[in-house]
């Protein structure tokens, strides 16, 4: 068999029911990649026309509108503006080039239709239609072979609920947080906060803002050392903290997560199992006597104007995983007790882990939790304790997000359909020390009040 030289071009197969009569050939091979470049030949027809009108004007002097034209884009906007058209045109070419290559063309020679493209801080953001005789599933397996054509990192698509037609391709080319800095907290200088509200906790890739709701949900933190775990816990104590109807409590076995905050806790525990376990048992009495409350008032949910108590676990893997068998055993008791029954009376647990394991953060006890937020993970193993066993092999694992790239994780919320991946905002000791002083000022006025 001869070795020859590879072809100058390469060319994807042409659909085999496709008619070879000489007017397809010329649609195909001419007209239709033709087609793809009409806005740089209307950028030229524009010049053309232009020198041509100014001759047929002015003469010789007229020959130099076209370059008058040019002129205009030493200014940003419309130097931006020209440059964004053209390289959408641009875009469209090597998307079906890319969709040709991986089989996507029907037997009447039509790909997947680019309807709007959004620049996102990933990459770009298209809203594709499929062509008749094709669905989105097809298209969403082929994302591998897209990437591959396109020269990106990855494609990512997902269906649009309201019509089987359209999907939403999300064309990954960098990761946008490698070299950024630290976001500020939307909520900073805000005076005061409702935590029956959303609460902004990041940023997803397309640069979209990504909350939380605690009342009625818990939320379960994992990830390795310097993952920015606290820096995603913090975000939600400060909205607490400026909440002056919120009571906090908190587990620090550490004694320094939380020690900036105490002016807005009621009560909190430390590295003792009795003062842990007896602090659970005091949260889960008041809770009881909020549900006799609701019982009286024949309330099945705990109403929006309701006082919460957010209950703040930090080294879950402490008390969870303490060599005291009796206590630890009667510790995760009272914990998933909380956890289980605690939502619904306006008792949200916000609980935070290192190295997160089987035997640190067991099923019965993730499974209760709404939201689970998985931080950089050394293992598929570890991102799966927090998500939830399986989202790893379908392609969500925290084990794949760089090491240095702190606060950034994947979210996954009660009702999602998959983990998001995003980073959080973060705020300085000066930043928190600042908020715990409003809090603690806010709840003297309450209490004033």
């Amino acid at each position: 068999m001869g070795v020859g030289l590879p072809p100058v071009r390469e060319l994807p197969d042409i659909p085999v029911r496709a008619p070879r009569t000489a007017g397809a050939w010329l649609a195909i091979l001419v007209i239709r990649p033709a087609w793809l470049w009409r806005r740089e030949y209307l950028l030229g027809l524009v010049l053309v026309g232009a020198g041509a009108a100014g001759w047929w004007r002015l003469g010789l002097v007229g020959l130099g509108l076209p370059l008058v034209l040019l002129s205009s884009l030493a200014v940003p906007g419309t130097r931006a503006l020209l440059g964004g058209w053209l390289a959408g045109g641009r875009l469209k070419r090597r998307w079906d080039r890319g969709c040709r290559f991986a089989g996507l063309t029907t037997s009447n020679d039509r790909i997947p239709r680019v309807l709007k493209i959004q620049r996102v801080p990933v990459g770009e953001r298209l809203r594709v239609r499929m062509p008749r005789g094709s669905t989105v599933s097809e298209l969403e397996a082929a994302t591998e072979q897209l990437a591959a054509d396109l020269r990106i990192r990855g494609v990512e698509v997902r269906r649009e609920p309201s019509r089987a037609d359209l999907a939403s391709v999300l064309l990954r080319r960098r990761d946008p947080w490698e070299s950024a800095g630290p976001v500020p907290w939307p909520w900073l200088e805000r005076p005061q906060s409702r935590l029956w509200e959303p609460v902004p906790v990041g940023l997803d890739e397309v640069g979209d803002l990504v909350t939380l709701t605690l009342p009625g949900r818990n939320l379960l933190l994992g990830g390795e050392p310097e993952a920015g775990k606290s820096a995603a816990m913090t975000q939600l104590i400060a909205a607490a903290a400026l909440d002056p109807w919120v009571t906090l409590v908190g587990l620090d076995a550490k004694r320094l997560e939380l020690s900036l905050w105490q002016p807005c806790f009621d009560q909190v525990a430390f590295a003792k199992m009795d003062d842990a376990i007896a602090l659970l048992e005091s949260v889960i009495s008041d809770m009881d006597s909020v549900y006799e409350r609701m019982a009286a008032e024949r309330l099945r949910k705990v109403p929006s104007y309701a006082r919460l108590t957010v209950v703040v676990v930090d080294e879950l893997r402490f008390y969870t995983a303490h060599p005291d068998r009796v206590a630890r055993e009667h510790f995760n008791g009272l914990l998933i007790d909380l956890v289980a029954r605690g939502r619904a009376a306006g008792f949200p647990v916000v609980a935070a882990t290192q190295k997160p394991s089987a035997d640190v953060v067991p099923t019965s006890l993730r499974d209760l939790f709404g939201y689970r937020w998985a931080l950089r993970s050394n293992t598929r193993d570890a991102s799966d304790t927090i998500l939830g066993a399986g989202w790893a092999s379908l392609g969500h694992s925290a084990a794949t997000v760089p090491v240095g790239t702190r606060g950034v994780g994947l979210l996954l919320g009660e009702g999602q359909a998959e983990p998001v991946r995003c980073r959080s905002f973060y705020l300085s000791d000066g930043e928190v020390e600042g908020v715990a002083a409003r809090g603690a000022e806010l709840r003297r006025g309450v209490r004033r009040g």
